[in-house]
């Protein structure tokens, strides 16, 4: 495309139309501007891709300093982002670049596309650049971001981080992740989203019946001062269960949540009711509270923590006529409606709530519980039906 048809000449027209640099030997140059700029100081760089540090000299080499894009204090832009940069368009969000979005407000090229310090040029077109970070405003955007999604977003479970629902995206938030927790290079984000209809998803996947959306956490997430954040967005279909975790190859899972969001909605929905008063007091009170209202029982635990649900819960109805009872029941004197908490309710952030329609005859009384098979119960209480 070196011809005589093209227009050289014009300043910058080369790199609005061809790919110049494809293999981006830039870097190179880009790296040796900052070498010189800063003679004396170790360099945080966001490179790729890096094979462009191997032809430096070993001691230039020893000042570089590989660092993921948010940590890192200078972004090395190929012409792709130089070419948006050119036109005056908005730095777009793309495969072909490192994904660097971590919040609808926070964006790192967002805080860098007034940074530019240095262009590489060839054939009077830039063809690279050298972004530079303005580490104040992004901390201090990355700890509004922070803040926003903990006070904004919706809690859909608590395990190793916080995962929030908001502006269409999946959040892990965590206020203490020394290094290397929780972005340990051996270890993945497991995601699988379970739509409504399965017809939404690409033929690929309906097989598995799932949308397999696993990534590391430094290809989506960021840690800055001991607080991490991750973001994924959401396919755009509804979405019936999300099940996600984080796990190492060969060692098995480090923790895991299960959210189903129509059950998470109606436990949400529960638990306002319950706390704006609608319910009236707790008829007992243990481990869980416990409301009765249009013969049925609710558990309500906040804070709860998953480990609160894992015991099978016990509940033993004594109608107050013992006839009553079906008759292979009238032997023990109650009516048995054990369960397990998944069938019944679910986690809505740090609170848990569970509801059991009660038989529709008469109750004197009602004992309940939790306990674990061959250890006995983990807690019990008993009360009458009215009080």
């Amino acid at each position: 495309y070196f011809n005589a048809l093209v227009d050289a000449k014009t300043p910058d027209a080369l790199a609005k139309r061809y790919s110049m640099d494809y293999w981006r030997l830039a870097n190179r140059q880009s790296l040796e501007y900052l070498l010189a700029r800063y003679p004396d100081d170790a360099l945080r760089v966001s490179l790729n891709p890096k094979f462009a540090l191997i032809m430096l000299p070993q001691e230039d080499r020893d000042r570089i300093i590989l660092s993921d894009r948010h940590a890192a204090d200078f972004y090395l832009a190929g012409l792709f982002l130089m070419r948006e940069y050119l036109l005056d368009r908005p730095l777009p969000k793309n495969d072909r670049e490192p994904k660097i979005y971590i919040h609808p407000r926070i964006d790192a090229l967002g805080v860098l596309d007034q940074r530019l310090i240095h262009t590489i040029r060839a054939y009077d077109s830039a063809i690279a650049g050298v972004f530079a970070k303005d580490a104040a405003a992004y901390r201090a955007a990355y700890n509004d971001a922070y803040r926003d999604i903990a006070a904004n977003g919706d809690l859909l479970a608590r395990a190793a981080f916080d995962i929030y629902a908001y502006d269409g995206a999946l959040y892990y938030i965590g206020a203490d992740c020394p290094p290397p927790a929780p972005i340990r290079a051996d270890s993945r984000i497991l995601l699988h989203i379970i739509p409504d209809d399965l017809a939404d998803l690409p033929a690929a996947s309906r097989e598995l019946g799932f949308a397999n959306l696993d990534f590391k956490f430094a290809d989506h997430g960021v840690l800055i001062d001991d607080k991490c954040v991750a973001a994924r967005e959401l396919p755009r279909y509804p979405i019936e269960r999300i099940r996600t975790g984080q796990y190492i190859k060969g060692d098995g899972r480090l923790w895991s949540a299960d959210i189903h969001l129509a059950a998470h909605s109606a436990a949400t929905a529960l638990y306002e009711s319950i706390a704006t008063g609608d319910y009236g007091p707790p008829i007992a009170q243990s481990h869980f509270d416990l409301y009765l209202s249009d013969n049925a029982l609710t558990y309500l635990k906040s804070p709860c923590a998953p480990a609160d649900t894992h015991a099978r819960f016990f509940l033993h109805i004594t109608p107050a006529n013992p006839a009553d009872l079906p008759s292979s029941s009238r032997e023990l004197g109650f009516a048995n409606l054990d369960f397990q908490f998944p069938d019944h309710g679910a986690h809505a952030g740090d609170i848990c709530v569970a509801t059991r329609d009660l038989p529709p005859y008469p109750i004197d009384r009602i004992r309940t519980g939790q306990f674990v098979s061959g250890e006995g119960r983990v807690w019990s209480v008993e009360f009458p039906a009215t009080q």
